[in-house]
């Protein structure tokens, strides 16, 4: 069953009753009849002699808590007694502290249903069910779209948390294929991996895993635009094109190197054991292997690099491209000591690297 159907069928259910209690049959009382809050006061009020004074008969009436109906209004049957020859009956509408009478059962008839109002107890019971049937969407829909924000909010902190990497990777994975379309297969691999290792972790862990649908593809949405934009630092990255050739790559990130303080030139094509890139800032000399490629970097590069760290007599070794880089190559990259980075995080590369051998 829907969910938004419950509050109408516990209303129907709840007032399904309502009718038979509004309504009572009513009951009429023939004018002068005599009526008492006892039954035996009514059988000795049979007993009086008919030639007594009006004034004495109406202190006897008093005496025995009876009284004189008036014909006026409507009566509920609460019970009959004496074999069905006396009547038991309340005023109507009823009220709290109404007192019944006994009537003979011979004046009392059938009024009609009466125009009764509905007993304090009912009247409760519909205004609650109002207040729930109106308070049940807002609570429903208005808790869902807190959560949803709640989770939403959530997502966007993560992804400008991990904007830059985002950035590089899709400028890593992306590439064109000959006829200039984008390839982003591995992109869109990467996005899925962001999502199971970063963004699902946290949802669950404020317990609204369940929204994930729901946010899946506006948060992709979000992902790619932010890696779409610039990494920072990036003040001369309109000047690389895939479409560049190895020696102007070579040369570009040289320029990358000079824009950050350092003393950054490319080495002459051939005879350059393996550093294409050789960066000086005061003590600290940086040998970079640079690979403009469409696939993934391999264990060659990562090899040559390290030979030339030995050759230059150099204190730190990178290789930088444009693409990503393969699984052994990232290995052989840990225990030879060797980073591996796009071009783009150059910048902030060369002032960490500064910044550490200040401190040292």
């Amino acid at each position: 069953m829907r969910a938004g159907i419950a509050p109408w069928l516990g209303l129907w259910l709840l007032l399904a009753p309502v009718p038979a209690l509004a309504a009572p049959t009513a009951y009429q009382v023939a004018p002068g009849t005599i009526g008492c809050m006892q039954a035996a006061s009514l059988r000795r009020v049979a007993e009086l002699p008919l030639s007594m004074p009006a004034t004495a008969y109406g202190q006897a009436l008093a005496q025995l808590h009876c009284q004189r109906a008036d014909g006026a209004g409507t009566w509920q049957l609460l019970g009959m007694r004496d074999d069905g020859a006396v009547a038991r009956l309340r005023p109507l509408p009823a009220r709290r502290g109404g007192t019944p009478l006994y009537f003979a059962a011979s004046a009392v008839g059938v009024a009609g249903a009466a125009p009764a109002a509905l007993p304090s107890g009912v009247w409760r019971l519909v205004l609650a069910a109002g207040v729930a049937m109106v308070l049940w969407p807002v609570l429903r829909y208005g808790g869902r779209w807190w959560r949803r924000r709640r989770a939403w909010q959530l997502c966007g902190q993560l992804v400008r948390r991990h904007a830059e990497a985002l950035r590089i990777r899709r400028r890593q994975l992306v590439q064109f294929n000959s006829y200039g379309v984008e390839r982003t297969t591995k992109w869109e691999r990467e996005q899925a991996e962001f999502v199971k290792t970063i963004i699902q972790p946290a949802l669950r862990g404020r317990k609204l895993a369940g929204l994930w649908p729901a946010l899946a593809r506006p948060v992709l949405a979000l992902i790619d635009q932010v890696a779409r934009q610039a990494p920072s630092g990036s003040d001369v990255a309109d000047d690389f094109s895939p479409d560049m050739d190895p020696i102007a790559y070579e040369r570009y990130c040289a320029a990358r190197l000079r824009a950050c303080g350092w003393n950054a030139r490319a080495t002459p094509p051939g005879g350059d054991q393996g550093a294409d890139v050789i960066a000086v800032h005061g003590p600290v000399r940086l040998v970079v292997q640079c690979k403009l490629y469409r696939n993934a970097v391999g264990n060659e590069a990562v090899q040559q690099i390290a030979a030339a760290r030995l050759h230059y007599h150099a204190d730190v070794a990178a290789v930088v491209s444009n693409a990503d880089y393969t699984i052994p190559a990232r290995q052989l990259a840990r225990s030879n000591n060797v980073f591996l980075l796009h071009h783009d995080e150059l910048p902030a590369f060369a002032a960490r690297l500064a910044r550490a051998r200040k401190k040292a």
